[in-house]
């Protein structure tokens, strides 16, 4: 059987019995990192500096788009349906943004989180892995999720240097960037890295705002909560400055990184399957947790 996938089951990195049972852990991983469990505490840095680097990039492109196509948001979509209730009760440019990117923003933001769940489920592994396998920390398929979105803003970014600004063109990069968006957003989702997202950073920013009362490992999980934050803000910050004093190839940046994050997996996170756990037993959290601790890892999280 293949590996379960992030379109398949609630969460793509843990055990599945083959009685098609479902373990406890779904009902905890929003707050259990379940690869901490059995990882090495260098690799989980890893990828938890490719967040924080793909957060930096959703920043950048988010910036870029908002400052240039009318205020609308790519990946921020709670801020668009904000903007259709505004619309709805008449608000126009030049004090609310036109409705029709926004539109546009949502559908191909859609369509992008759609086609992930397409990749992650068509790209799950060898035929030969077990449903009791796992692979460690970042599956090759969040790559090739990823890869394909790098695709898309390369689009982006030929479509921003050859064309010539118009709202036709600006409602095609705004589907162009929301649709990398969309695949970004449910291929960092699979991953399950509590209270992580890399696109949207309100829950991220409610999980860092809770404090330490709900940090279960204090140090690491607050490090990754502001590393993911601040990156993004970084991200917006740059991405404002590229476009006042390198505005033609103010993209290329953040395409730059989504490659380097794609590299950076590729070589230090490409782990071999191994066995999790017996398919007849199953772990709790608490045990994958015990084991964390009992391996020196207490403040992985």
């Amino acid at each position: 059987m293949a590996i379960p996938t992030a379109g398949s089951v609630p969460d793509a990195n843990r055990c599945v019995p083959t009685d098609g049972s479902t373990s406890t852990a779904g009902a905890t991983d929003r707050r259990v990192d379940l690869a901490a469990a059995h990882t090495a505490p260098a690799l989980l840095a890893v990828r938890d500096w490719l967040l924080v680097l793909l957060a930096f990039s959703s920043g950048t492109y988010e910036a870029i788009c908002y400052l240039s196509f009318g205020k609308v948001f790519t990946g921020f979509q709670t801020g668009n349906i904000v903007f259709l209730g505004l619309a709805a009760a008449g608000t126009r440019p030049p004090f609310g943004p036109d409705p029709d990117s926004v539109v546009v923003s949502l559908i191909a933001f859609a369509v992008g989180a759609a086609l992930a769940v397409w990749i992650l489920k068509a790209f799950n592994g060898d035929e030969e892995v077990d449903d009791d396998d796992v692979f460690q920390v970042w599956p090759r398929r969040v790559s090739i999720a990823l890869g394909v979105a790098l695709v898309v803003q390369v689009g982006f970014l030929a479509v921003w240097i050859a064309a010539t600004p118009s709202s036709e063109v600006s409602n095609i990069m705004l589907g162009l960037n929301a649709l990398a968006m969309g695949l970004q957003m449910n291929a960092v989702r699979s991953l399950h890295v509590p209270g992580i997202s890399a696109t949207a950073a309100t829950a991220t920013f409610v999980s860092w705002a809770s404090g330490p009362a709900t940090w279960p490992h204090r140090a690491t999980w607050a490090r990754r909560l502001t590393g993911v934050l601040v990156g993004m803000a970084v991200g917006a910050l740059v991405g404002d400055w590229l476009l006042g004093h390198a505005h033609t190839f103010a993209p290329v940046l953040p395409a730059l990184v989504i490659a380097l994050v794609i590299g950076i997996a590729s070589v230090a996170l490409n782990q071999e399957t191994r066995k999790l756990c017996p398919s007849a037993d199953v772990p709790t959290p608490e045990d994958l947790l015990t084991r964390r601790s009992r391996a020196g890892g207490h403040d992985e999280q």
